[in-house]
This record gives C-alpha cells, structure tokens and sequence, in this order.
C-alpha cells in the first residue's frame, strides 16, 4: 500500500485534532468562574489548535507545494505494530471497565506476552511502579483515577 506521508499525517492531524477540541469541554471540567487563559484548558486547547494547523500546513505542502515522500507500507510486516495498539485499545478499555490498577497490570501482562519477555524481576517491577503511580496520582497530586472494579 502506498501512502503519501504528508497528505495522510495532515488528515490524521486535522480529524484527531478536531476530534479532541471538540471533546475538550466535557474532559476538562473547571470550577467556577475562571477566566479562560487561567483555567486548565488553556495548554490542551493551544495544542489541540497547534495540531490541525500543523495538519493543515502538511496538506497543503503535499497539495500545493508538491512536496511529498511516497512510503510503501507492506501490512504483514507491521504485525507488531498492529498488535501492539490493539493492546493500547485494550488497556484504554480496561481502565474505564476494571479500574487503572487492573487495566495497568492487564497492560503489563501483555505487553510481556507480546515482546516475549520472561524476566520476573522486571514484571514485579513494573506492576509495583504501576500501583505507585496509582496511589501517587491519587493520594499525592489527588487526581482521581479508576479504581479496582473501575469505582473511585
């Protein structure tokens, strides 16, 4: 399959981009009557809007300028990759549904099975790091994430 790097990035760029600036009021949620450019939405609306005109400056550089790199990208080649964001897919759905310290360590567990890692020590590892990262969001920086079972 042949794809055009800068006509198929500036679309990617331009649907995410929108995509994200439109659910930016339902995911960024402030109290109060704040000014705009001093509520939290600020830095992800600048990038939201940083994105589709960078996704517009590429398709214009591939339809206008011409300027365009032709990748050839063979999908049986790319097994891993696909494979490795179903498993980002997956843990997405298992913070929602289980909480994020079932999804992080469902994570964990497959990526594991996917690189074919058997190292333990570094299985323990990085299951405690998630766990630390779960109480350290929650009980530190108080930012409320998933539980076990997905209750707060």
């Amino acid at each position: 399959m042949k794809v055009r790097t800068n006509l198929a990035g500036g679309i990617i760029f331009i649907v995410f981009g929108t995509i994200l600036l439109l659910l930016l009021n339902t995911q960024v949620i402030t109290y109060g009557n704040i000014a705009f450019l001093q509520s939290a939405k600020v830095a992800p609306f600048f990038a939201e809007i940083i994105m589709i005109t960078g996704g517009i400056l590429l398709v214009i550089q591939s339809l206008v300028f011409k300027k365009e790199k032709i990748v050839d990208i063979n999908l049986g080649e790319q097994k891993f990759a696909i494979a490795t964001l179903i498993v980002f897919c997956l843990f997405a759905a298992a913070i929602y549904y289980a909480g994020f310290i079932i999804g992080s360590l469902l994570f964990v567990v497959l990526m594991f099975v996917l690189n074919r890692n058997k190292s333990i020590p570094q299985f323990i590892g990085l299951s405690i790091l998630a766990i630390g990262i779960y109480f350290l969001f929650t009980s530190v920086f108080y930012v409320q994430l998933p539980g076990v079972g997905g209750v707060n």
